[in-house]
């Protein structure tokens, strides 16, 4: 049986409750084959990922990226205030949404380079209020304007940016003017959590211009010197059989690529 849409009942505090658990019950009673563990056995970022709001679209990328594990990773709480750096359509704002809950705060930021290709997702994501904890945010590099005092910084798979070069140096930074804007924002111990495309070990930023891949341990070291304690890494995302010496967009490992996760502690 395909899994229906559902009606959509007036939006409000009390009412997106109702709908949720509304939607809920219908997903049990359609016998829909998505495979929905039951919400009493979900943990917080499980219940984010299944969340009944969440497109259908963005639940057929989650096999690929793992997004309950990751966050989980980065243990991501309520109340906590995110920035979402170069999030591109909302994808990863939307669970962190989710997460932190009303209390929270979740800040969508794109650079106009970002906005050629997720502005029209990224509306559509914040419609009518649809998140109403988050915050869109566009800023260029050399003044990314992010909040102060956040707990969490994610970038995913777009920490290598930083070492594109560019035709317009308005979407070009550097890690000298990159770096220390991310931890003017964050609070001490605040976190920053990278997914990024592996390179060939020891090619460092070499190929980081053609291919859009960074070689990790060389990210390691770079954002350690940049003033952030390293705490652990997460292999969920690994592919040992990843081509390092192609293009992350060629079909043969676009969507596949073995991709590092590692978290930070300003």
């Amino acid at each position: 049986m395909v899994c229906q849409h559902f009606p959509r009942l007036p939006e409000g505090g009390a009412m997106r409750s109702i709908r949720r658990l509304f939607q809920y019950g219908l997903l049990f009673l359609v016998g829909c084959t998505e495979n929905i563990p039951n919400p009493d056995d979900m943990n917080r970022y499980e219940k984010a990922v299944y969340d009944s709001d969440r497109w259908r679209s963005d639940r057929a990328r989650d096999e690929a990226r793992k997004p309950d594990q990751v966050l989980a990773f980065a243990q991501l709480e309520p109340g906590m205030r995110v920035v979402d750096l170069l999030g591109g359509g909302g994808y990863y704002t939307e669970i962190l949404s989710h997460i932190v809950g009303p209390s929270g705060q979740v800040y969508l930021q794109n650079n106009s380079l970002f906005l050629r290709f997720s502005t029209e997702e990224l509306e559509k994501r914040l419609a009518k209020d649809r998140l109403p904890n988050v915050v869109r945010l566009d800023s260029e590099f050399a003044d990314l304007k992010l909040p102060e005092q956040v707990d969490m910084i994610f970038i995913g798979l777009s920490y290598h940016d930083i070492y594109v070069p560019r035709d317009d140096p308005t979407i070009m930074t550097s890690r000298e003017e990159f770096f220390p804007q991310l931890l003017g924002a964050l609070k001490e111990g605040g976190k920053l959590l990278i997914i990024d495309h592996a390179g060939k070990p020891g090619s460092g930023i070499s190929t980081t211009p053609k291919l859009h891949r960074i070689d990790e341990h060389y990210a390691k070291t770079d954002i350690e010197q940049a003033g952030f304690t390293f705490l652990g890494s997460l292999d969920v995302l690994r592919n040992p059989n990843d081509n390092y010496d192609v293009n992350i967009w060629n079909k043969a490992v676009h969507k596949n690529t073995d991709r590092f996760i590692y978290l930070f502690e300003k």
